[in-house]
């Protein structure tokens, strides 16, 4: 569910603005705030649980020996699919591994 206020977008494109906001509008951004994070802990979660080691742009980028632009080419065509935990990109040591066919330490 979308909040009929997007408070986030106002308050990013207006920081120095007070504003009047409506009890539901303010209750509605809470509660997205809460399905992200909710979002955001249930993937850490999961690599944890896995065992699945999260490697960062860089690292994934110098294992493959590929550019930065390269791995988003290849999440865009589905080569190598990235995970967003907190704004951030992350990419999955197991994906990488079964694209290169070995493991890796």
């Amino acid at each position: 569910m979308k909040y009929l206020l997007d408070i986030e977008k106002l308050i990013t494109e207006n920081p120095n603005v007070i504003f009047q906001v409506s009890g539901a509008d303010l209750k509605a951004f809470a509660e997205q705030l809460l399905i992200g994070a909710k979002a955001i802990a249930m993937q850490e979660t999961e690599a944890l649980t896995t065992g699945d080691q999260l490697l960062t742009i860089d690292e994934a980028s110098e294992l493959l020996s590929v550019s930065k632009m390269t791995l988003y080419r290849w999440d865009q065509t589905g080569i190598l699919k990235k995970v967003e935990i907190g704004g951030k990109r992350r990419y999955r040591k197991s994906d990488i591994e079964r694209l290169v066919g070995c493991k890796l330490l």
